[in-house]
């Protein structure tokens, strides 16, 4: 049976992870499957919306307001209206979410970022037992720790590449520019990159580095005022490059983003030694949209074997000191070749999983 018009309602309920439904919904509309996409209006108060970059035919994406009861009642009876044959939750983690969602007696298919909030939250854990819902982990270390914390989703637990970042034809890329433009990519917060080594470094042994960088920093964040304070006290200024923060929402709309990362010659995730959680049970933006733009990603052994990917080597203990990069053109443009080839044999794998997937719901 052909799909109807808008066969899928997706949603986005908390205001992180947009960018990351956009290889969904690729596949979606690749399938025939027209989609409305429901998002919190949190996301575009804060950054504005990523799809107008980065679109699909038949998906549409509506940012909704959500809160109270009387809020999410209204959403309920929209999606009756829209009678869709199967639910995505680009986000699905958390009891209240899932109970919202089981009141649909539709299968549904559901990103769980953190495998730990999943096996706490009992409402989602009842949805997995029930056998209408198949989940996706963005990695295969998330896929396996998710069947750890829940081993009755093995068989409807599935991996799903969110390397969808920029419309077809954009990119462009030079190996050898004279300044080389590095991308430090998410929220700047010290916990979760080691901005605290990369400025220690640059302080000390900037000189070893072996041709001119730029580091670029994209977001705000809880640590983005303290980042900018050391950079002047330190006389830093020539090392970064900082995107202008909305005034409002003090984040740096996605239309600034994009084109900054379009842009960017490398990616470095900062990864702080020890956080072996995003090679064991959750994922870092930084490797996501390395791929998704088809860029060299700068970070340690550990984590491109986690990510199955060939990194530009930095040491395992400090992950910022580019004096032990190889960061020559020939190197950038055999990484660059991985990335795209990474890419496409990801995309690849994505449209058949999620395809076997509605055909075992008989879609």
């Amino acid at each position: 049976m052909a799909p109807s018009p808008y066969a899928i309602a997706a949603f986005q309920m908390e205001a992180v992870h947009e960018d990351l439904a956009a290889g969904f919904f690729k596949v979606f509309s690749d399938a025939g499957f027209g989609c409305n996409g429901y998002m919190t209006d949190r996301i575009y108060e804060s950054r504005g919306s990523f799809f107008d970059t980065v679109s699909h035919p038949d998906v549409e994406v509506e940012f909704v307001h959500l809160e109270g009861r009387p809020a999410w009642d209204a959403l309920a009876d929209r999606v009756r209206a829209q009678d869709p044959k199967f639910l995505y939750f680009n986000t699905l983690q958390r009891d209240g979410i899932a109970r919202w969602a089981d009141q649909f007696d539709v299968p549904i298919l559901g990103v769980v970022h953190n495998p730990y909030l999943f096996q706490k939250a009992d409402d989602c854990r009842a949805l997995g037992r029930a056998g209408k819902l198949d989940v996706f982990g963005l990695a295969p270390h998330v896929r396996r720790k998710l069947i750890e914390c829940m081993p009755e989703l093995e068989g409807r637990a599935h991996v799903h590449y969110p390397y969808v970042w920029m419309p077809e034809g954009r990119d462009k890329y030079s190996v050898d520019p004279d300044v080389l433009d590095i991308v430090i990519p998410g929220a700047v917060d010290f916990a979760n990159r080691d901005f605290e080594g990369l400025l220690n470094y640059l302080s000390q042994e900037n000189d070893t580095m072996a041709r001119p960088v730029v580091f670029s920093i994209l977001a705000g964040g809880p640590d983005r005022k303290k980042l900018e304070d050391i950079i002047l006290d330190r006389n830093l200024e020539r090392f970064f490059d900082m995107a202008n923060l909305d005034p409002t929402s003090r984040r740096v709309p996605h239309s600034v983003y994009l084109e900054r990362l379009y842009n960017c010659h490398a990616i470095l995730p900062l990864l702080p030694v020890g956080r072996t959680d995003y090679v064991e049970s959750k994922v870092t933006t930084g490797v996501m949209a390395g791929i998704g733009i088809g860029r060299p990603i700068i970070t340690t052994e550990m984590v491109g074997k986690a990510y199955e990917f060939t990194p530009i080597l930095v040491p395992d203990d400090r992950p910022f000191d580019l004096s032990q990069a190889d960061i020559s053109a020939p190197t950038l443009a055999d990484r660059r070749d991985e990335s795209l080839a990474i890419r496409q044999r990801a995309l690849a794998h994505n449209d058949r999983i999620i395809r076997k997937v509605l055909a075992s719901h008989a879609l």
